[in-house]
């Protein structure tokens, strides 16, 4: 035989011997490692005679340099323990002494007559039981400890693939391996490295296999064109603010602008960087929007008309805003410990009895009631309006002030005690009198005659809800 054909099937039984060693493991671990075992947890694995010996296991885990150790019998050894029922296998801590670099490989559990328990990288200190026997625990008949190392992962060779833009099909030669075109019926060719005649590979050692299309090698030889700009990405977004003073609303808008640059690194449009416009536009405030101003009050107050209290109150809708009725105010005497006074349909100025009092006979006053034709206080029949009450004024536009209830010197603030006649209220001061107590600033001349219709027509409303109110006390 010639020198160069023994040369060439020694360089090829090399390359053979190099490939059967990475996958030999696999072939040699039969039905056992099918599987791969995860680390510290046991596995029930089938039992043959030839898993009862250490070198089994040492060739199963031979790519770990796998030592094994047979201890016979439910015994323990220098490596780990068995328990007193016979049941469990402990390791002992691995000794640094036995090689920095190693570690518990695997641990085999043999009891009864039908399978192994199997525990890839076992954990020092923790008990393994071993696999029963049917439906019975069984006694450890003997168990296998290995030493093993990890092994070093395989060096990944990437074939460096030279491409010529000058030459036919872009492919020359590279350093380890061959590039075999293979045109295909679509017209389009792929290319597959394949290992250059004679070179050997080290034990360890895989090659990459690349498959470039010949299309895209070709696109590294012709530059590409630039592709069109894409148009800018705009944005808008709107914040209204609403003066209820001049009744308008200002719309700002902004629109944020987006656009696109080239970017040499990687050859494509990038989002560049964004500037914002602005623009203010006002109109006139919507009903819904006046509806969330609040009413222009004038005068709120206390009056006195004659010897009978009252609420005067002047309020102004916002510049613009359409009631739905003529009397469209809503007022409200505010309970803070129950139920508030309302009174719905209201005009916007006007004179409304305070609450718990009455114009007709019998004359009554808040927090006054007349038990057996004497007028005696109570903390009933509104007494609680006395001492400064808030009121509320709505129409959809609101309106909220305190009210101070008239001063006890003045005329119309308590019943008429003493010398006055209990039944009918009638004090012993003149009308005339009366009339200038007004607990306010409201004119009591101008509520008595510009309001008489009305208070007329509230006093009907306020004393039913009074009798009520004063039948729901007793």
């Amino acid at each position: 035989m010639s020198a160069v054909r023994k040369r060439t099937l020694k360089a090829w039984a090399g390359a053979l011997v190099a490939a059967a060693l990475v996958v030999a493991p696999l072939m040699t671990a039969g039905a056992t490692a099918a599987e791969p075992l995860e680390d510290g947890v046991g596995q029930t694995l089938p039992w043959t005679s030839e898993t009862n010996h250490e070198d089994y296991w040492e060739d199963l885990y031979a790519d770990h340099s796998a030592v094994c150790y047979k201890v016979e019998g439910a015994n323990s050894s220098a490596h780990g323990t068995v328990s007193e029922n016979k049941l469990t296998v402990t390791l002992k801590p691995f000794d640094p002494a036995w090689g920095a670099d190693r570690h518990w490989e695997l641990l085999v559990i043999k009891a009864g007559s039908d399978s192994n328990f199997v525990v890839r990288h076992p954990v020092a200190g923790v008990a393994y039981a071993s696999p029963s026997n049917g439906n019975n625990d069984a006694e450890v008949s003997h168990w296998i400890v290995c030493k093993g190392t990890a092994p070093k992962p395989p060096v990944i060779v990437k074939p460096n693939l030279t491409i010529d833009c000058d030459a036919e099909g872009y492919i020359t030669r590279s350093e380890n391996v061959d590039w075999t075109p293979e045109v295909h019926d679509d017209g389009t060719t792929t290319w597959t490295a394949r290992p250059i005649l004679g070179t050997v590979f080290e034990e360890g050692v895989k090659v990459s296999w690349d498959v470039p299309s010949l299309e895209k090698l070709a696109e590294e030889c012709e530059p590409s064109e630039q592709p069109e700009q894409p148009e800018p990405v705009k944005s808008e977004s709107s914040k209204t603010t609403f003066d209820c003073a001049s009744t308008t609303a200002t719309v700002t808008t902004t629109t944020t602008t987006t656009p696109f640059v080239w970017d040499e690194s990687t050859e494509k449009w990038v989002p560049g960087t964004p500037s914002s416009a602005d623009v203010v536009n006002t109109r006139p405030l919507t009903q819904d929007e006046l509806g969330d101003c609040p009413l222009v009050p004038g005068e709120i107050q206390s009056v006195c008309v004659g010897d009978v209290p009252y609420l005067g109150y002047q309020v102004t809708l916002p510049e613009g805003f359409v009631p739905d009725s003529a009397n469209p105010v809503t007022i409200t005497f505010v309970n803070p410990d129950g139920e508030d006074y309302v009174v719905a349909d209201q005009p916007l100025s006007g004179a409304l009895l305070w609450p718990g009092a009455s114009d007709g006979e019998p004359k009554m006053w808040p927090g006054w009631d007349l038990v057996d034709g004497e007028y005696v206080e109570t903390d009933g029949n509104f007494a609680w309006t006395r001492a400064g009450v808030t009121v509320e004024f709505d129409v959809n536009p609101t309106y909220t002030t305190v009210v101070e209830y008239p001063q006890a010197a003045a005329l119309c603030a308590n019943p008429p005690v003493g010398d006055d006649d209990p039944t009918t209220g009638t004090p012993t001061s003149t009308d005339a009198e009366a009339l200038a107590v007004t607990g306010g600033g409201i004119n009591p001349i101008v509520v008595a005659a510009g309001g008489a219709a009305l208070v007329a027509g509230i006093a009907v409303v306020t004393i039913a809800a009074y009798r009520r109110r004063h039948a729901s006390m007793q």
